[in-house]
């Protein structure tokens, strides 16, 4: 089964990623877009954007960890 296969690729990718570098990388690559486009609130913007893909990152994260939980104890 191929989407089984992808599933648990993203599922292990989510359990191995550093979710504090992604989320330092996020916030500096929203605030630069920010600057350059002129945004007068960018720090603001930024850490609204990063905010929402912390959670994203959170609940993937979540997920991957039941996944995970799930698999072995098959």
């Amino acid at each position: 089964m191929e989407v089984q296969s992808d599933l648990h690729s993203v599922m292990r990718f989510f359990n191995r990623m550093n979710a504090l570098v992604w989320l330092a990388g996020i916030f500096v690559a929203h605030a630069a877009l920010y600057i350059a486009l002129g945004t007068a609130t960018w720090f603001t913007t930024a850490l609204l954007a990063t905010c929402f893909y912390g959670a994203v990152i959170l609940v993937g994260k979540l997920i991957g960890t039941y996944y995970k939980d799930k698999e072995e104890s098959k």
